[in-house]
This record gives structure tokens, sequence and C-alpha cells, in this order.
């Protein structure tokens, strides 16, 4: 007879060393997973306010809305992976790649200060598109040298950017006033032309050159533009927001407060566009997060550029209108057609 053969004894299981192999794994690749930056950015609803609230105004009759305007932002942020996975479950979230928010090599501080460049600027065409909607002229306050002609000799004394303050001693503040500055000056003859640089005044002797359309005729050879102002106090102070997509928005702001009436006639409107030099709106990154944020905060309809309509069906929204525009008449036109149905 042959005795079975006697299993070892005092060797343990392996499955605890398994799992715990399996938990130092998991950390280690979770802290890889949580340390390592995607080159995506997550887009989310921002903050909302009233546009009307930021027209400043003085010196002439003003009408403050008393309904609602309502100004939409995003908030973006960096995401690791867990953060892209997480996003992926809230349809009001969007990534979005970095490269076509972030300029390669941008620090955040260039960042910030790139899109509050933006704000003025946008700020800026509100004002003048609202004010020429209006009928009110704006009033031209500086010379700035763009371009200059090729060739000519003001180039090898003035520079792009020199903001022309003087003809021979005649104070100028638009285009128009320099050319019978000039007048009776010979082609080759020098010319005195006080200019602004660096926030210092300087008297630069210019020789002039002759026009190629006009032989015989004198020019200083350059292309200038003309900064201006309105007629009175106003301006849009929007505080710590950045970027041009609340330009459609702060021109209508203005127009109501400058218009007698109520454009909304009660109705709480949000909206979102860049405005430019003629009046027409321009596209915006981040209409799904624009379009819950409004329908969120109240509002009956929101505005949307022509271009970003289509992506504005696709947000996550119940009862919101969306109203597509093209340029600021035709936003008008609606918000009038509004008023005539309350």
């Amino acid at each position: 007879m042959t005795d079975s053969p006697t299993p070892k004894q005092g060797r343990s299981a392996p499955w605890p060393l398994i799992l715990i192999g399996s938990l130092i794994l998991m950390a280690v690749l979770g802290g890889v997973a949580w340390s390592v930056e995607l080159p995506y950015v997550a887009f989310g609803p921002g903050p909302v306010s009233d546009a009307a609230d930021a027209i400043v105004v003085e010196g002439v009759d003003s009408y403050p809305p008393d309904g609602e305007l309502l100004m939409l932002t995003i908030v973006s942020q960096d995401v690791n992976i867990f953060e892209a996975m997480i996003a992926g479950f809230d349809p009001t979230i969007d990534l979005v790649e970095k490269q076509r928010v972030r300029r390669v090599g941008e620090s955040d501080e260039e960042y910030r200060n790139r899109v509050l460049q933006q704000m003025d600027d946008s700020n800026f065409r509100a004002v003048a598109v609202a004010l020429d909607y209006l009928g009110i002229d704006m009033v031209s306050t500086e010379v700035v040298i763009n371009e200059f002609v090729e060739g000519v000799p003001a180039a090898d004394v003035l520079e792009l950017g020199d903001t022309i303050a003087a003809v021979n001693g005649v104070g100028v503040s638009s285009v128009a006033e320099i050319r019978p500055l000039i007048e009776g000056v010979g082609v080759g003859e020098p010319i005195t032309v006080t200019i602004s640089r660096g926030g210092e005044l300087l008297d630069i002797e210019v020789l002039l050159a002759e026009r190629d359309d006009e032989p015989g005729v004198p020019m200083i050879g350059v292309i200038l533009g003309e900064l201006s102002e309105p007629p009175f106090p106003l301006g849009v102070e929007a505080g710590d927001v950045g970027g041009p997509s609340a330009g459609m928005m702060h021109t209508i702001a203005i127009i109501d407060t400058l218009t007698e009436g109520e454009l909304t006639n009660g109705y709480v409107i949000a909206g979102t566009g860049t405005i430019r030099m003629d009046g027409t709106v321009g596209s915006i990154g981040g209409i799904r997060q624009k379009v819950p944020a409004a329908e969120a905060a109240g509002a009956t309809h929101i505005l949307v550029p022509e271009g970003n309509y289509e992506s504005a069906l696709t947000a996550e929204f119940e009862d919101i209108e969306i109203i597509p525009v093209a340029t600021i008449s035709e936003a008008l036109a609606f918000l009038e057609s509004l008023s005539e149905a309350a």
C-alpha cells in the first residue's frame, strides 16, 4: 500500500500580494493620470451679467433700460485625464484643443493681457457702431501713421505708430486738416512735423515727396488712420471680463441707454457675438455653453451670430428661443418685433 503525498504546509495563497501589487499599480497610474496635462481646455458656462450695467454715459439725456440684456461668458481651464473623463459626462462642458485658444508659448499673463485688449477693442467698436446707428458722429482726436509710401524721405525719420500732433506749428486732429498745411510748399522742401512717440512730443524735419498721381504736388508720403472718441463721455466698463464676444450686446445696450423707451419690453434677452465696425456680427467660441447659461439666467431668447446658429442648436436647453443674426440692424429689428407683439 502506497501512502498519498502529504500537501506542503505553511505556504500562504498568493492573492494578497496580487491585491497589494494591483493597488500600488493603480495608485501609480492614477498619479500619472492626474499629473499629465492634456493639450485641451474645458469650456464651461461662465457668469452672466446685464450688459446695460456696464454702460457709462454723461452729459446727455440717457434712459437706462428696465429690462435685461444679458451678456454671457465662458470659463476655461486646463485638464488632466481624470478631468477630461469627468467633462465627458457633462453636456454643458466641451473639450477644445488648446492651440485654438492659446498661442504657442503664450504665458498665462500674456494670454490674459491679450483677451483684455480684445475687450477694449470690442468696447470701442460697440460705441462707434451704436453712435453711427443713432446718427451721432464720432470726433477725431488723433492722426496715426499706419504705413509709408515706398521710397519717401519721411520713412527715414518718422515711425509707424507715431501720432501727428501738428504740421508747421499748426495742431491737427484729423487727416483732412493736414493736406492744406503743406500746400504751397515745394516738392523736396522741408516741413516740421510734430509727433507724439513714447509719450514725448518731438519736432521732426521731413522732406516732402512728389505724388505719383499728381506730378508737382507735394506729399508727406504716409498712410494715416484716425483715432476718434464720442462727442460726450461714453464708455463700457465691463470689469475683469476679457475677449470680444460681448460686442453685440454692449452695442445694443448703448443704443437702448441713449434711446427713449425699452428695446426689451419686459423680456429677458441674452446674446453673444462680436461687433465689427460695419455693424456685422461675428462668430464666437463657447456657444454651446452660453445657451444653457442664458436659459438658467431666465432669458426667453438668445441672439447668436448666424455663423454659430447650427452649433447653438446642439446645446443643452429646453425652452429658450435661439435667434440667428448677421448684423446689429437684424438684432434690433428682432427686438422691435418683440415690442410690437407684446
